[in-house]
């Protein structure tokens, strides 16, 4: 059991550092024995954790998704938040840590667009890695909706809203250069504002 504990701890410490790699040299510069300099091991040794650089990027990502998805589920979880207040929450969070990352997301750029170049399916691989948030944002509006917080409306529709905010978000800071991204806070908040019921005193 320590055996696995320790391998599962070298593996995400190798992830973690990897993941400050990519972000300062790009996919395409960092190389395999890159990667087992910075960790302070060998490539053989690297070999027994991961196979190859394209797999390290793609766990390194991943890692980094669950612990983001790991925050949005506490703040579902607060029932002292009203469905408004849990959306804007979950979507301001979302919004920090894409500008905390703004260099990953410039460095994901880059790799999907290699991955398209090589035949891809970059639609699939950024869906697999959104369908959680997707699931999480239905939850909350399905939850609102039957509390009667938000108006009926079609789930799928303010999910895409919602969802394709995002993604302009992520195009500011990776195309644009954009370090700040006050205006689609503010975009969300309207759509969310819109949707929600107020009470008539």
């Amino acid at each position: 059991m320590a055996v696995l504990v320790e391998h599962d701890k070298r593996k995400h410490e190798i992830l973690e550092k990897a993941l400050g790699l990519f972000m300062e040299e790009g996919y395409e510069d960092v190389t395999y024995q890159k990667i087992a300099d910075r960790c302070g091991i060998t490539r053989t040794t690297l070999y027994i954790y991961f196979k190859n650089k394209r797999e390290i990027f793609i766990w390194s990502i991943k890692q980094l998704t669950q612990l983001i998805e790991q925050n949005l589920l506490q703040i579902l979880e607060d029932t002292s938040l009203s469905a408004s207040d849990c959306l804007k929450k979950m979507c301001m969070h979302i919004i920090d840590e894409c500008e905390a990352n703004q260099q990953l997301f410039i460095v994901l750029l880059d790799y999907l667009l290699q991955l398209q170049k090589s035949g891809g399916d970059c639609a699939k691989r950024v869906r697999r890695r959104t369908v959680r948030l997707e699931h999480l944002m239905s939850t909350i509006l399905i939850r609102g909706m039957q509390d009667g917080q938000f108006k009926q409306q079609r789930v799928t529709d303010i999910n895409n809203v919602i969802y394709n905010l995002m993604q302009s978000a992520i195009l500011n800071l990776a195309v644009l250069s954009q370090t700040k991204l006050d205006e689609i806070r503010s975009s969300i908040c309207f759509i969310i504002d819109s949707i929600t019921v107020t009470q008539e005193n």
